[in-house]
């Protein structure tokens, strides 16, 4: 959203958030490699309970940094109240693992909690997507792949097999890049956002955004091998 031909948010505020979900796949991608060899194997979706405290940490302090202050505007207000919820939803997937650890809750609860959580930021970055232009084209991209991440998360819960752990992880490199690649593009490209010829290419980046998450994801399971099943 713009004001007076200012563009809301900041590049780091989208950035942050596309590095840590990045980080958070190459972890998973590492599991895979040391992990149990039955891909059919249920499990909680973090094997280490050091992983959910993290989450529930890192979703609290990110939701303080995103609660707006006095004399924003009303659309800012909502919007960054928008990601405190995206953050809060995370948070409670930390918790919801950190339940499965103790037994209290089945592991399939785990991939419920997560999918829940990709599709309620869904939700609401699509309603980031009404402002039109590069800016709404960015943040509607980017509420499909959150769609996507929840999607794989609930047949995996169905079906659970490396080949969709591997499709989860793919999923959540590219939506993390796309993160990064959205904030450049809003913040540092020096785009005319409105520009028709810029969201032809904001789709083409988008492209090249889901090719790299994909070679990368093939790299990594490559390396793991075997060890992931099959």
């Amino acid at each position: 959203m713009t004001h007076a031909g200012v563009l809301a948010g900041t590049f780091g505020g989208h950035a942050l958030p596309g590095g840590m979900l990045i980080l958070w796949a190459l972890y998973w991608a590492v599991q895979e490699k040391v992990g149990p060899t039955n891909g059919a194997t249920r499990r909680s979706l973090e094997s280490n309970p050091y992983v959910p405290a993290g989450k529930v940490v890192l979703a609290v302090l990110g939701a303080l940094i995103e609660i707006p202050g006095e004399g924003w505007y009303p659309q800012d207000v909502m919007m960054n109240w928008e990601h405190v919820t995206m953050y809060a939803a995370f948070g409670l997937t930390g918790v919801v693992d950190l339940l499965a650890h103790r037994r209290l809750v089945s592991p399939e609860s785990t991939f419920v909690a997560y999918s829940a959580a990709m599709a309620n930021a869904g939700f609401l970055f699509w309603a980031h997507s009404s402002h039109g232009g590069v800016e709404g084209l960015t943040h509607g991209l980017l509420a499909l792949v959150f769609f996507a991440a929840a999607l794989v998360a609930m047949v995996e819960v169905l079906r659970p097999s490396a080949g969709l752990r591997w499709g989860r992880i793919g999923t959540q490199l590219a939506l993390g890049g796309w993160f990064i690649v959205g904030a450049w593009l809003l913040y540092r490209s020096g785009w005319d956002l409105a520009d028709p010829v810029r969201e032809g290419w904001t789709y083409m980046v988008f492209s090249w955004t889901a090719m790299g998450a994909a070679t990368l994801g093939l790299g990594a399971r490559l390396v793991a091998g075997t060890r992931s099943g099959s």
